[in-house]
């Protein structure tokens, strides 16, 4: 397990056009030539940002505005290029893959998924869609020891039980994504193209952002649900390219109607779209506690008064990668395990001051 670190002093120089926030950590703010589009976020406000994160088990800043890098700050060990498992990040590509099947004909959100999971057409998962699947809200079992002992995930996530009716609650896990994967995985069988080529082909490749590992289950295939290694670089090129798309830029891969349709929210958690958290509050009674297989928001909003259209890719031990199409800002967070308060720390990066409601998990 790795400390914290605790360096006595801040340490600051500027090395034009660059000013570098040296804290123990290597921080470096560029200063943008090109013109802003957005308010800048200040040297100042990084720096309290920065501080915050890194006594929280920060490993990484990196944080993108007006398609220019405008601030970093490291760990010892890490840099731009220094690759970090995103965990359950994964799962925002794997939403925009559904939607590019989708548009390309392979299936559609509301379709049920015993179309395409005969094991399902003769009890109560029946009625489960696609879209269910995928805002964990099929009511299937989320528990991970359901699929993790298992050689092919992907096929053992068909043979979970409901725990609630298809729609009904929210229950954040690995199963339903893995589900997904199936579903995906006998669709593209007809093309004699794997889950992971679709994904290459389709988003890696286009975005040019370079994978640099996927961790795999013991049948050779790669997790739906988690696993990629991405470096801060590379994890906001994805990042880049949502904010394009929800702005109204033109792009080959999906479109700004179909994005809204994964961030729409449901009834069960608001909070959640299709593969990305959104900044609104959960629904009453809060969420069950998923302490153990998601140490995400656990019930609480992103950033309360902050941006609305404020999205994020989340992954276990406090990885984020947050996108605000309104400031055209993108910022990657690497981190490991230790307490974190998304709205205390974007309140502290966007207005130089702690959030007084944010929660720390």
């Amino acid at each position: 397990m790795l400390t914290p670190f605790t360096p006595s002093a801040w340490i600051e120089r500027r090395i034009p056009p660059r000013v570098s926030l040296l804290l123990g950590l290597t921080s470096v703010l560029a200063l943008a030539t090109a013109p802003i589009t957005a308010p800048e976020i200040s040297a100042s406000h990084f720096a309290n940002a920065a501080r915050y994160s890194r006594s929280h088990g920060g490993l990484a800043l990196y944080v993108v505005q007006n398609g220019h890098l405008v601030a970093e700050s490291y760990a010892p060990g890490f840099s731009a290029s220094t690759p970090h498992r995103i965990y359950s990040g994964t799962k925002s590509f794997v939403a925009i893959a559904a939607l590019i099947a989708m548009q390309e004909g392979l299936l559609t959100l509301d379709e049920k998924a015993s179309e395409t999971l005969p094991e399902w057409r003769n009890d109560r998962r029946r009625s489960i869609t696609i879209e269910e699947l995928l805002s964990h809200t099929s009511g299937l079992d989320p528990d991970g020891d359901l699929i993790y002992p298992y050689r092919d995930q992907m096929a053992a996530a068909v043979n979970v039980h409901l725990i609630d009716p298809p729609g009904a609650r929210f229950h954040y896990g690995a199963v339903n994504y893995q589900a997904f994967g199936e579903i995906l995985r006998r669709k593209l069988r007809a093309r004699d193209e794997s889950v992971e080529d679709f994904l290459k082909g389709k988003i890696f490749d286009p975005l040019d952002i370079d994978i640099a590992s996927w961790t795999r289950d013991g049948a050779g295939n790669v997790l739906i649900h988690s696993g990629i290694s991405l470096t801060p670089e590379q994890w906001a090129k994805f990042g880049q390219f949502i904010n394009r798309v929800r702005n109204g830029a033109p792009n080959q891969l999906v479109t700004a109607p179909a994005l809204a349709l994964l961030l729409a929210g449901h009834h069960a958690n608001p909070a959640y779209g299709l593969g990305f958290w959104l900044n609104r509050p959960p629904p009453e009674p809060r969420l069950q506690s998923i302490d153990k297989l998601q140490l995400a928001i656990d019930g609480d909003q992103l950033y309360p008064d902050g941006p609305r259209d404020l999205i994020a890719a989340i992954g276990s031990e406090k990885q984020r990668l947050y996108m605000i199409p309104s400031l055209d800002l993108v910022i990657v967070r690497f981190g490991y395990e230790t307490a974190f308060s998304d709205g205390d720390f974007l309140s502290r990066l966007l207005t130089g001051h702690p959030h007084p409601d944010a929660h720390t998990h």
